[in-house]
């Protein structure tokens, strides 16, 4: 099985020469990503949904088809780790898309288990997962598709559409803080739409896509899980986990001084606990909005709890205080927002 340390983001494209501009594109017009890398699963039949109980607890049985729900996976330890998105569609079919193999991997084993009631194929090889993020998303597809049923998509929602002759699906997320759509497609066409929408927006890497999940102060499974945690830990509670277990830990957004500002910081393979008056960062970048380091870490839960300064042991962040976090956009509405 892969383990979470085994994930390296740097095996992706990490960016297209200049990582801040392409943070400013998304944020201001539109940004093209490749998410490709992600694993993915279709789980059909009777007993589709307990199948995809087996690797997360988010309740599903009460999701309409053509809706979209993020939720949480854990390890056979029970702690988390990775994040996913469960697509509804219609006639007891689910799309399960994960960061992580092992989600896959392990839908995959159950459904040999179940046996006529559930089926589940791997799709990894076959799907390419592209999106669209930025304000200007909508207006950058608006003429390849059916623009009055794009717009009218609700947040978390998708529904089925024709891209040049290539059918997709097309969902409306914005896990980049900014309003978007991810399109899913048969890979062998990944190339073709790859280039057309390269032509009305510009092409951003994983360092971009991470430095502006920091900002809108959402986790990197990563990152943020590579210490053991608890969906309560991270504050992730209504997405699936163990909520009854209290808190070790508190996840929080940072400003910090740092010698050099990072445009991606990671950490170390093992992450350590950490202790009272103290932070185990876990993601860091220079924020051209914070004009200066933000980044995720967790900090003890003592019931007196201090908002800085926090110590850190790797000594490479001085000055760490907690700031509100998300740090951008706190209360989250900018995804949810209207295309006016």
């Amino acid at each position: 099985m892969t383990a979470v340390s085994d994930f390296y983001p740097r095996r992706l494209v990490r960016d297209y020469g200049d990582v801040e501009g392409e943070i400013v594109a998304c944020r201001s017009s539109v940004a093209l990503f490749d998410f490709s890398f992600m694993s993915l699963a279709q789980v059909s039949g009777h007993d589709a949904l307990k199948v995809i109980a087996r690797i997360t607890e988010r309740r599903l049985d009460d999701m309409a088809s053509g809706r979209i729900r993020y939720a949480l996976s854990c390890g056979p330890n029970d702690w988390l780790r990775s994040d996913l998105t469960i697509w509804n569609e219609e006639g007891g079919r689910y799309i399960v898309m994960s960061g992580h193999p092992d989600d896959v991997a392990d839908l995959v084993d159950q459904g040999r288990t179940t046996g006529k009631d559930c089926s589940v194929e791997d799709l990894s090889d076959a799907i390419a997962v592209l999106s669209m993020q930025g304000p200007d998303a909508l207006h950058a597809l608006d003429d390849l598709v059916d623009g009055e049923r794009l717009r009218v998509l609700s947040y978390f929602g998708f529904a089925a559409f024709d891209i040049d002759g290539v059918p997709c699906l097309i969902g409306r997320l914005g896990y980049t803080g900014e309003r978007g759509f991810e399109i899913i497609l048969p890979v062998e066409h990944c190339a073709k739409l790859w280039e057309q929408l390269a032509q009305r927006a510009r092409p951003a890497g994983f360092a971009a896509a991470d430095c502006l999940r920091i900002e809108a102060g959402f986790v990197l499974f990563a990152n943020e899980f590579r210490l053991p945690v608890t969906a309560r830990d991270a504050g992730l509670e209504p997405f699936g986990g163990d909520d009854a277990a209290p808190s070790r830990f508190r996840l929080i957004c940072f400003r910090a001084e740092t010698k050099e500002p990072p445009i991606l910081w990671r950490p170390p393979q093992d992450v350590v606990a950490p202790d009272s008056g103290s932070i185990a960062i876990t993601s860091a970048c220079h924020s051209i909005l914070a004009r200066g380091t933000i980044g995720l870490g967790y900090v003890p839960v003592t019931g007196t709890e201090p908002s800085g300064p926090f110590s850190d042991p790797s000594g490479q962040f001085r000055d760490v205080h907690e700031v509100s976090k998300p740090f951008y956009d706190r209360f989250k509405q900018r995804p949810r927002g209207d295309w006016n």
